[in-house]
């Protein structure tokens, strides 16, 4: 099964995260609706997932936010589940059907709020069954608690200096052994595309070639723990990038400026900082 959440929002800026892992952030300018983005890759075992979704006051200029959520302010997901790959007939079923070919796991919107307010927090969850997950990844599930490390600012800040470094300097095998995990995970929550870890792959070694220049400066960031205190990460705290990657840059290619977001844990029996999503 492919799972995709479908998510919405108006009047807010939020996070919303599975299983204490973030799979959206938004703290931009606008409204967003009708995004859809794959999930199994969060999903590392069967049963209860856990959704939490965190609601801030919306951006009113590029350095602005107002002071609260407002009456109208809201986040609404929509979770379902597909056959991947879809068969001959399966397809031939779902022109016939239209969209029932997809199983509706879970709709949530939040509550409408009595009051003006700084900051709100909801959580709902969806059942996964065992027939419906044929892949095993460990994920963060097994990682140490970084949460209490006294010398983990240090160790997530020299890991961003040495990241950045490796792109500066476009260099492909050390780019890719600082993802190579992260690709094999997401890789094996598909496990009926055969293709994907090669693709995934090639994608990053390109990536890691464009010639690039890191921009926006942060001068405060701060760090943000994930997955029950396993995960970490650097997040910018100056208001024209508040809540996204202390890392921007820009390529030649692309004028639309790059937030290099990844998440950080200890595997079970290291010591050493790796990205795991």
């Amino acid at each position: 099964m492919l799972f995709k959440l479908k998510y919405e929002h108006l009047d807010c800026s939020y996070e919303i995260l599975l299983n204490d892992m973030p799979i959206i952030t938004y703290f931009g300018l606008g409204e967003r609706s009708d995004l859809t983005v794959d999930i199994n890759q969060y999903i590392l075992k069967p049963g209860k997932q856990e959704i939490t979704i965190r609601m801030f006051p919306a951006k009113k200029e590029e350095n602005l936010f107002v002071s609260s959520l407002s009456k109208n302010s809201f986040v609404k997901i929509d979770i379902t589940k597909n056959k991947e790959p879809m068969t001959m007939l399966d397809q031939l079923n779902a022109k016939s059907k239209r969209n029932e070919y997809k199983w509706e796991t879970l709709v949530y919107k939040t509550p409408q709020l009595e009051k003006p307010m700084p900051y709100s927090e909801y959580k709902t969850s969806f059942e996964v069954d065992a027939k419906d997950i044929n892949w095993k990844i460990v994920g963060w599930s097994k990682s140490k608690k970084l949460i209490n490390d006294p010398n983990i600012r240090r160790e997530v800040d020299e890991f961003y200096d040495n990241y950045k470094k490796v792109l500066e300097e476009g260099n492909q095998n050390k780019f890719l052994s600082l993802v190579r995990n992260t690709i094999y995970e997401e890789a094996a929550s598909k496990p009926w595309n055969k293709e994907i870890e090669n693709q995934l792959t090639k994608n990053m070694s390109d990536y890691a070639v464009e010639k690039r220049n890191f921009i926006y400066p942060c001068k405060k960031a701060e760090l943000k723990f994930f997955g029950n205190g396993r995960v970490v990460t650097l997040v910018c705290a100056d208001t024209l990038t508040f809540g996204y990657s202390s890392l921007i840059s820009k390529t030649a290619k692309n004028i639309m400026p790059k937030s290099h977001t990844f998440y950080l844990h200890k595997p079970e029996g290291s010591d050493k900082l790796e990205i795991i999503r």
